[in-house]
């Protein structure tokens, strides 16, 4: 009672603190940790955001009490220290028009200055304007720096992923090109009309949306060359091989293959289904969620295609979320919402490099496996609060795998509101200390935020904190981790 207390009063005595004298404190405290210049004095609106289609379904979703915020941000930091060790500068933050401007600005140049970029998209891309989704592609290295270039590099690389889904996704029931088998004619030959599929190949659920990728079968193989259907099909005759047959487990088998890759398309089917149940863009029976959850599918199975080693992990669907809705819902490429499958598989691909060994079990003991990032960030908490490390997890032994691991693996993505997570994106993207380092910080800044919580707290009330983060101002938890130095230097003083 005494403690609750204390924060309503501490509520009060902050509530006198304008928002924007908040936001103020938290953007300098991240420019001055960054290395950058201090912004002109201005004003800016509300934490940025998008409108969530659905509301705020989530239980650790929905607004964020910027006094509440501010009552338990102190923690144990102290003041915040720029990149010397200095006191941080002061001074006011431009208003949102003023950066909206700056970031076209730089879009609008004939080569891209990244750097500046990264130094904008750091505190937040506006939401008006609709950059959120151009930044991110150029920030993950999908866009060229000239956008002279953007339509001809994006053109060749959405024509690479089509043909990729139509090499890769197997349909048996779809005759074979007759050149992998021997066999005379292509359906692809020049001059030769193609064969639209057949309704069985268009109602398999690994082949219904590649049909109109141009997979026509044979219509000119073979001038005259009448084929008995009850034959049973050779080797060179133009047929599949006499091993492809349902019930064949030859591994060159493509009905093998078929049934392989329908089982990974289940799990995808499934983690897909339970994307975000609280927006109506991924979740419902409407033709538009159904359209986008198939995009979503198709994406992260051609992930599991290509690669085998790793194949599709749970949880990868809440990683490609956030892109494919920013791209589905981009209104500055007129042909990103038709490609918004492709863009986001390619830049999907460039995110998780950094992240793609907490997904592979065999590497859990590794030094790059998520066993070893979470103890590192233990030591990063350590070094800034050893009495809340030593609380939490020696006196009450809690294994930080119960919560750190979710935050580590799927980029803080299920901790927040979708708007909020975007917020932090646009931070992680563009840290210039890389995105696991970034990553870690804001980690270790979420733990040092409910500081007065966890050191009241027994085993239950600390975990079930640390599972479901209290609501937030991100940009309080965003301005302590930019006040950090780097983890990598950190852990090398602590080795």
């Amino acid at each position: 009672m005494d403690y609750a207390k204390g924060l309503f009063s501490r509520a009060k005595e902050l509530a006198v603190q304008t928002a924007q004298e908040i936001q103020a404190r938290a953007a300098n405290a991240s420019l001055v940790a960054a290395g950058l210049p201090v912004d002109t004095p201005g004003s800016r609106g509300a934490s940025p955001g998008v409108d969530s289609p659905a509301g705020s379904g989530r239980d650790v979703g929905g607004s964020r009490s910027v006094s509440g915020a501010a009552a338990s941000s102190s923690g144990r930091m102290g003041p915040a220290i720029g990149p010397g060790g200095s006191a941080p500068m002061t001074g006011g933050i431009q208003s949102e028009d003023v950066r909206l401007a700056r970031f076209q600005a730089e879009l609008r140049g004939s080569t891209i200055n990244l750097h500046a970029l990264k130094r904008l998209a750091f505190h937040g891309i506006p939401d008006k304007g609709n950059l959120r989704a151009t930044v991110w592609k150029l920030l993950l290295g999908y866009l060229p720096l000239a956008p002279e270039d953007w339509a001809k590099h994006c053109a060749a690389r959405r024509t690479q992923y089509h043909v990729f889904c139509d090499e890769l996704i197997v349909d048996p029931k779809r005759q074979q090109d007759p050149i992998l088998f021997g066999g005379l004619g292509s359906s692809q030959s020049a001059g030769g009309g193609g064969q639209a599929p057949s309704a069985a190949a268009v109602d398999s659920p690994l082949e219904a949306s590649t049909s109109g990728i141009g997979t026509g079968t044979g219509a000119g193989a073979g001038a005259g060359a009448a084929v008995d259907p009850l034959a049973l099909p050779t080797e060179g005759s133009g047929g599949v091989p006499v091993d492809d047959h349902p019930l064949s487990l030859a591994q060159t088998s493509r009905w093998c293959t078929y049934f392989k890759d329908s089982e990974v398309m289940v799990q995808v089917e499934r983690d897909v289904m339970r994307t975000h149940p609280d927006m109506h863009f991924f979740t419902g029976d409407s033709p538009e969620a159904e359209a986008h959850r198939e995009d979503m599918k198709r994406a992260l199975f051609m992930y599991a295609k290509l690669n085998p080693g790793l194949r599709y992990i749970q949880g990868m669907n809440e990683l490609i979320a956030p892109l494919y809705y920013l791209f589905k819902t981009d209104t500055q490429d007129p042909l990103s919402s038709q490609y918004a499958e492709a863009d986001a598989f390619w830049c999907f691909m460039e995110l998780i490099s950094d992240f793609r060994d907490h997904f592979c079990a065999q590497l859990d003991n590794a030094q790059s496996g998520i066993k070893a990032t979470i103890r590192r960030l233990m030591l990063v908490l350590q070094h800034y609060d050893k009495e809340l490390w030593h609380h939490v997890e020696v006196v009450h032994k809690v294994d930080p795998q119960f919560y750190a691991f979710r935050w580590l693996t799927l980029l803080l993505s299920q901790e927040f509101a979708f708007p909020d997570t975007l917020r932090i994106w646009d931070t992680i993207l563009s840290d210039p200390h890389g995105r696991m380092d970034c990553l870690m910080r804001i980690c270790t800044a979420m733990i040092l935020h409910l500081r007065p919580i966890l050191m009241r707290g027994d085993f239950s009330v600390i975990l079930k904190t640390l599972q479901r983060f209290p609501p937030v101002d991100v940009n309080v938890l965003l301005a302590k981790a930019a006040s950090m130095p780097p983890c990598t230097e950190i852990l090398a003083t602590s080795v």
